[in-house]
């Protein structure tokens, strides 16, 4: 039979108002490129450009569904805080979904307001929900630290989904630029100075408890500040400890690889260290303190605070050895280069690096003249 004739009828000033509006946006693409440099350019550049920025128009990103592929990448160790601002996040929203594009410095400042005002609140890792908790905030850290983790996660999209070489951005300037995090005050000193770290050195302890802290503060100080993390998980060692660094180890193409003599004069705090029945680990009565590194360094913290204010000392935590270490390094005359081998930083060498193979011999020389500053 005979095909129907189609109707070609349309709504002329409708269609005339669309090509408009499609020819205002082609305008609109390249407005921001001089006549000069548009007239360097062929046409399939100008295509391509025109079809990057109504691309840029339709741009789309779910912020979870991209945070939550993007903490995969980060260490075990690092992923809780992560995933604790996300949690929190989607507390504040009510949903677990929201468009990178609808992130604004309002909705920010109004997450904060949130996270200040909110109770502690503890996860049930059976059924994922939450409760709350009977201690309450008592100070604004919570929202810096959980709008510090979100930002880091926001520039991670920029740098994957922005392309600047070809002038394509589909994420525009960050929104947590202009707001101001408020942190609290650091907890104890960190540099305790050469007086103060003899004293420790000399110091007699009033329980075994303290004696085991002041002795572990010891040995990451003679060690050039090892993190306690590392030396928590640490196998028998004898005169050479090598080891990666947990804290930056999947972040670095060496895996943070370092290699510590140990000093002669460190034998009698090692030794006490060594005095329980647990086998397989170089520092036993670590693990006699607590189940869990972060539980021992909690156990040890509590330990200093007890030794400071029984001899009249402002309260310092175990970090302040690995702080102290690098300050005093510095009036030993050691090159700031050579401090941040010793404390294992990335340092600002990163090429010469992979070409010239590290000299642990010059690391060791500088932790000897670090420890003569001692009497031991």
């Amino acid at each position: 039979g005979m095909c129907a004739k189609p109707n070609l009828s349309i709504n002329v000033p409708y269609a005339i108002s669309k090509a408009d509006e499609l020819i205002n946006r082609m305008r609109g693409a390249v407005k921001d490129i001089s006549p000069f440099d548009l007239d360097a350019r062929d046409v399939d550049w100008v295509v391509s450009r025109i079809k990057d920025r109504l691309t840029e128009e339709n741009f789309h990103l779910d912020f979870f569904v991209w945070c939550d592929k993007y903490i995969l990448s980060k260490s075990p160790s690092t992923r809780g805080a992560y995933n604790t601002a996300l949690n929190t996040l989607e507390r504040f929203l009510g949903d677990r979904s929201l468009d990178i594009n609808a992130i604004t410095r309002n909705l920010l400042l109004e997450f904060m307001e949130y996270v200040d005002n909110e109770p502690k609140m503890r996860r049930d890792p059976n059924t994922g929900r939450y409760s709350e908790c009977s201690t309450k905030k008592i100070s604004k850290a919570a929202s810096s630290r959980h709008i510090m983790k979100l930002q880091h996660m926001y520039n991670a999209a920029k740098d994957r989904f922005n392309d600047e070489d070809s002038d394509r951005i589909v994420i525009p300037k960050s929104p947590f630029d202009k707001i101001v995090k408020v942190f609290p005050p650091s907890q104890g000193q960190k540099n305790l100075g050469q007086s103060l770290m003899q004293k420790i050195i000399s110091s007699e302890a009033s329980t075994p408890s303290v004696r085991h802290a002041l002795d572990i503060f010891i040995v990451s100080f003679g060690l050039m500040g090892a993190n306690l993390a590392d030396l928590y998980a640490a196998a028998p060692v004898k005169d050479l400890w090598q080891y990666n660094r947990q804290k930056t180890m999947t972040r670095r193409a060496d895996r943070a690889e370092m290699r510590v003599e140990i000093p002669e004069v460190l034998q009698p705090f090692i030794h006490r260290l060594q005095g329980s029945d647990i086998k397989g680990w170089w520092l036993p009565v670590l693990h006699q303190m607590a189940s869990t590194k972060d539980m021992c360094t909690y156990q040890v913290n509590r330990y200093l605070k007890m030794w400071c204010e029984d001899n009249d000392v402002p309260v310092f935590t175990f970090y302040a050895a690995r702080h102290t270490w690098a300050t005093l390094a510095r009036k030993a005359g050691v090159e700031k280069a050579t401090i941040d081998e010793c404390l294992c930083h990335k340092g600002d060498f990163a090429m010469a690096d992979i070409y010239a193979e590290r000299s642990w011999e010059l690391l060791t020389e500088a932790n000897r003249k670090v420890l003569d500053l001692f009497t031991w």
